[in-house]
Order: structure tokens, then C-alpha cells, then sequence
């Protein structure tokens, strides 16, 4: 049962105002008795809900995550992580054979033959920028994996702050009907008993109609995210806890996951260009097997040919240049356009926790205000008609702000949610 602001229920302070009336008779006005009726209902009470709620669940929101990347995963025709081709440590292309036999034209001549396999060896620059960029693959390929896990948790985080908001506001309006029906079904009765104005009826089916209009709105906008989170996850229940902890305090989002992959992007492309120089060419190794054969006699030659590039000179054709210059321009674009992005989302969003804080403090200090302006209210409204609606609007407006208190308090847990997505956190 509701309680007032000493700790006592609502039915045992209206018994004790019985209790402490004086002997002689005293009849309750209707309006009076529209406030004990409204008072028994509880304005203190939690959160209602109904028969379309969806089912708080015991999963984590951080499981959402894996959830949704397996169902997203099974729907892809090619899952494969690998390349469809793999490269050598230490040949820089395809090993060649050279085939050549050179027959004399004179009767006492000698005739060749002559077998080369040539290998194209990386050279040891070429072999450091190729460990280099293999490297770079493997943490860009980390790094891939926290940019989707991160995309997930913000669509799972939208869908489930949107979903508590519109479900506290949904509550919040079924109890708003509720009350109002209950005082329109006893203001009904004293109407028909002739105690009660036509005026009263009329207004509080007025208001009935407009809470009712609301809540049909509030339940469409919950059913519609709803089915956005069935959609994202495959599931019908949601996490019963979607808090999380506070943000990293300072610029968290430096560390943000695509900013990392920018840089480390800027570094293979520094790789790959590298790699194309002609500081990179690749030395040729060659076998050779050779035979001589003359009339006097057969002989058999075998060595190997080396050819090693003269790579300490370090000279680039100038479209390797024109290369590095145009991919560095495009980097310092990229990062400045999301380094700038970045940081006004995260600016935005500590700048908007901070009033939302400050507006919390507020509007608990206004609902506060709003329940003695009703007492004050109930107390002097007597059998003006006028002052009933005033009272009525009071009390109306004191369960709006009950439901301003508790939307800005999930408001702020929204943003927190948002911060750590602003600075690269996932679930």
C-alpha cells in the first residue's frame, strides 16, 4: 500500500482524520472523497505494467553482442578469415626454368646445353616490409573485430535504452488511467445521486480521453522498438539490468577503435608503397647446369649466378612518391574530419550528462513542491467547482512529474551508455 511522506500508509492517515474528527456530524465532500480515492490508488506506486509487457530476462547485455554477431554471422554465404592465397617468407614471385641448347653447324664443333632455375629472393628490405605488413594484418584484423562488436553494442544499446523509456512511460500512463478511471467511475456515481456537478464528470472524461490517446501512442512507440530488438537479437525478452558503468573520465575517445584503424591503415599503405619501390626489388638467384659436348670429349658445368640490386642508392620512380604523398593527404583528411566528429559527439555528451544531472536535482525538487501544492490544494478547494479543477490539474501534474523524475533518471543512464559507446566501449 502507497505511504505518506512520514512513513505511514495512505488508508491509515485517512482513518486517522476520522478518528480525529470532532463528535459532531461531518460528511465527507464528493471532491474529498475523490481525493481519499485517488490518494488509495498511490501516487508513490512503481512502475505498472500490463499484459503486453515484455518479460525482463535474465541475460547479460554484454551476451547481446556475441548473440547478434552469430546471427549475423550465420546469414553470411562466406565466412572465411583467411586469404585464398598465401605468401612465401622469402620468394618474392613464382621460381622460373630456362631451358637452351646451342648446336654447332661445323662437324668437329661443340654443341650446349644449358638448364637455369631462377628464384626471385626477397631482399632483406623486402622481407622487413613484409613482416611488417603481416603484423599490421593481424592487428588490423583484431581491430576489425572490436569496430563490429562496437557497431553491434550501439544498435543493442539504442534499442534497449529506447525500449525502457518508452516501457517507463507506458507505465507511468497506464497507472495515470487507472487513477482517472477510478475517479470517474465514483464521481459517475455521485453524479447519479445527484451529489456531484455535470462539470466534474465532463472534465475527468476529458482527461480520461487524453490519457487514453497518449498511452496508445506510448504502447506503439514500445511495440515498435520491441520488434526492433527482436529483429536485432532474435529474442523476445530483454536484459532486466542495461546499466553500465561511467565512461573513462578525460578524451576516452582517442583510444576509439577506428581512430586505430586509421593509423594503422596509414601504416600499411606506407607498407605496400614501400614494398613497390625499387629500393625492393628482389635479388636473382640462379642454378645452372650446363654440358658441353664436342668431338674430343663431354663436360658437365655446374654453378650459380647471383644478382643482387645496388638498393643503398635508395632511388623510388617518382609515381612512388606520388603515391605516398596522395595516400598521406587522404589520412590527415580522414583523421581530422573523425577526430573532429569524435570529439564534439563526446563534448555533446558529457555537456548534456551534466544538465541532465543538474535537471534531475530539479525535478525531484518540483515533484516535491507539486505533492504539498495538492495537500494545499485538496485542503482549500472546499465545493468550488472551479477549485476542484485546479485540484484536479494539481494532481495530474504531480504524476507528470513523477514521470519526469524517472525519465530523466533513465536518461542518464542512457548517456552513460552512450559516453562508453562514444569512447570506443562496447558491451
Amino acid at each position: 500500500m502507497p505511504r505518506g511522506p512520514h512513513g505511514r500508509t495512505f488508508g491509515a492517515m485517512i482513518l486517522a482524520y476520522k478518528i480525529s474528527t470532532p463528535p459532531r456530524k461531518r460528511l465527507l465532500s464528493p471532491w474529498s472523497l475523490l481525493a481519499a480515492t485517488l490518494l488509495a490508488c498511490g501516487v508513490h506506486g512503481s512502475e505498472a505494467g500490463n499484459g503486453n509487457a515484455v518479460t525482463a530476462s535474465s541475460i547479460q547485455a554484454s551476451e547481446l553482442v556475441d548473440i547478434v554477431a552469430a546471427k549475423q554471422q550465420s546469414g553470411y554465404g562466406d565466412t572465411a578469415v583467411t586469404p585464398p592465397f598465401q605468401s612465401s617468407t622469402w620468394l618474392a614471385a613464382l621460381p622460373s626454368v630456362s631451358l637452351s641448347y646451342l648446336q654447332s653447324d661445323e662437324r668437329a664443333g661443340t654443341d650446349e646445353t644449358e638448364v637455369s632455375v631462377n628464384f626471385p629472393v626477397k631482399s632483406p628490405f623486402l622481407a622487413a616490409r613484409d613482416k611488417n605488413l603481416r603484423q599490421i594484418g593481424e592487428q588490423l584484423q583484431q581491430l576489425e573485430q572490436e569496430r563490429r562488436r562496437l557497431y553491434l553494442s550501439g544498435l543493442i544499446r539504442e534499442a534497449l535504452w529506447s525500449h525502457k523509456l518508452a516501457s517507463t512511460r507506458v507505465a507511468f500512463s497506464e497507472k495515470k488511467v487507472t487513477q482517472l478511471a477510478s475517479l470517474l467511475s465514483r464521481q459517475q456515481a455521485l453524479f447519479d445521486a445527484r451529489s456531484a456537478s455535470r462539470y466534474s464528470l465532463l472534465l475527468l472524461q476529458q482527461e480520461i480521453a487524453d490519457a487514453n490517446l497518449l498511452l496508445a501512442e506510448q504502447r506503439a512507440d514500445r511495440r515498435r522498438w520491441h520488434a526492433r530488438y527482436r529483429q536485432l537479437t532474435g529474442l523476445g525478452n530483454l536484459p532486466a539490468d542495461i546499466e553500465e558503468m561511467p565512461a573513462p573520465v578525460g578524451e576516452a575517445w582517442q583510444a576509439h577503435p577506428l581512430l586505430r584503424m586509421l593509423d594503422l591503415d596509414w601504416e600499411r599503405q606506407r607498407s605496400v608503397i614501400a614494398a613497390s619501390s625499387a629500393r625492393a626489388q628482389p635479388w636473382q638467384v640462379s642454378l645452372h647446369a650446363k654440358q658441353v659436348d664436342s668431338p674430343a670429349f663431354t663436360e658437365d658445368q655446374y654453378g650459380v649466378a647471383v644478382d643482387v640490386p645496388l638498393s643503398f642508392l635508395d632511388t623510388a620512380a617518382e609515381s612512388s612518391t606520388s603515391d605516398w604523398r596522395a595516400s598521406r593527404r587522404s589520412y590527415w583528411q580522414q583523421r581530422d574530419e573523425l577526430q573532429l566528429q569524435l570529439a564534439q559527439r563526446w563534448q555533446a555528451l558529457q555537456t548534456e550528462a551534466v544538465y541532465l544531472r543538474e535537471r534531475q536535482s530539479l525535478l525531484e525538487s518540483a515533484a516535491s513542491a507539486s505533492q504539498e501544492l495538492v495537500r494545499e490544494t485538496r485542503t482549500l478547494m472546499g465545493e468550488n467547482e472551479l477549485g476542484r479543477e485546479i485540484w484536479l490539474r494539481r494532481e495530474l501534474a504531480y504524476l507528470d512529474r513523477q514521470a519526469e523524475v524517472a525519465i530523466n533518471q533513465l536518461r542518464i543512464g542512457e548517456n552513460r551508455a552512450m559516453s562508453r559507446h562514444a569512447a570506443g566501449l562496447p558491451l
